[in-house]
Parts: C-alpha cells; sequence; structure tokens
C-alpha cells in the first residue's frame, strides 16, 4: 500500500504574519526576505541588524514606536552591539514578550550553544544551510509550519481579555 503523500498548503492561502529577522548580514537578511516572499509571505517582512535594534523593536522604543509586534523572531546568535542568546534571554523573561516565538540560528552546531537556546526557552535551534535549495525550502518549511500549522499565541493582555469575557482590544505593551 502506496504511502499517503504529505498534504501541501498552497503559498496563496497563508496566512499573513509578522516576522522580525534579526541578522547582522545584510546579504542574509535579503535572502531570507526572498525566501519568505517565495514561500507566500507578502507583507510582514521586518528586519534588524544588531541585538540592541532588535530589544528596541519589541519593546517599540524610540523609531520602534510605532512598530506591528512580531508574531514570529528569526534570530541570529553572531549580532553586534548585544549578543543573540542575550536577547533572547530578554525577550523570553518579560512577560508581554514571551509568548513571541524565537527560531535561533547558527551557523555552527556548538552543544553549549544549542543548550543555552534550549535553557533560555527559544523555540527551536537550526543550522543554517549553506547550500541556497537547502536554506530556501528551510524558510518555505519554517513559514509553513509556524504561519499556517501552528495556532500562535496572542499577546498577554489580548489573552486576559478573552478570559476575562471582555471584547478584544489591541495589545499595548506594558513596561
Amino acid at each position: 500500500m502506496p504511502s499517503p503523500s504529505p498534504v501541501r498548503i498552497d503559498p496563496k492561502v497563508r496566512k499573513q504574519i509578522e516576522i522580525l529577522v534579526v541578522e547582522a548580514n545584510p546579504a542574509d537578511t535579503l535572502l531570507t526576505e526572498m525566501a519568505f516572499k517565495a514561500a507566500g509571505l507578502t507583507s510582514g517582512f521586518r528586519s534588524v541588524s544588531d541585538g540592541q535594534d532588535a530589544l528596541a523593536y519589541v519593546h517599540k522604543e524610540g523609531k520602534y514606536a510605532n512598530v506591528p509586534t512580531p508574531d514570529l523572531i528569526f534570530l541570529d546568535l553572531s549580532l553586534p552591539k548585544k549578543a543573540g542568546l542575550e536577547v533572547l534571554k530578554a525577550i523570553k523573561t518579560t512577560p508581554h514578550l514571551m509568548h513571541i516565538p524565537i527560531v535561533v540560528a547558527s551557523g555552527s552546531e556548538d552543544p553549549e550553544h544549542i543548550r543555552a537556546v534550549y535553557a533560555l526557552n527559544g523555540n527551536c535551534f537550526m543550522r543554517k544551510p549553506s547550500d541556497l535549495t537547502q536554506f530556501l525550502r528551510f524558510i518555505e518549511l519554517c513559514y509553513e509550519f509556524w504561519g499556517s500549522i501552528v495556532t500562535l499565541s496572542p499577546p498577554a493582555n489580548l489573552t486576559r481579555a478573552v478570559n476575562l469575557g471582555q471584547p478584544s482590544r489591541k495589545a499595548e505593551p506594558t513596561a
């Protein structure tokens, strides 16, 4: 009996989500953006190039005061100004941000880094594929998983409003 073929979700019907890519290498950022667009993301791609800007972005500080809260973060470990593990820890220990899934990417498979990512509640660790075809496929699968299969958690303020039977409202970050 032949095994069933995997179910493929048409990229045109994938949910549009807000994705923040934190990547120091501009070429990798551009490649990641093109890969997400090829996978069906038509809007919602944002990027910053260092750890300090990543934290300013998620905390909506300075020039990032009016940005949307990301639904998903792709975080490189090798960042200037503030290391990727520091960014991961800061986000995952902040109550109004800890719901955001973080996919950590690295050019190496250092066991210490992998353990640290999971100890800090990173959602997954992946070694950046060196082959372009593998990279494009990885981004497509990530977008399919996080954008179509998973039910992402709403921000904490929205969850409380729903649980209290109140109408949902746009969540505002608390200090």
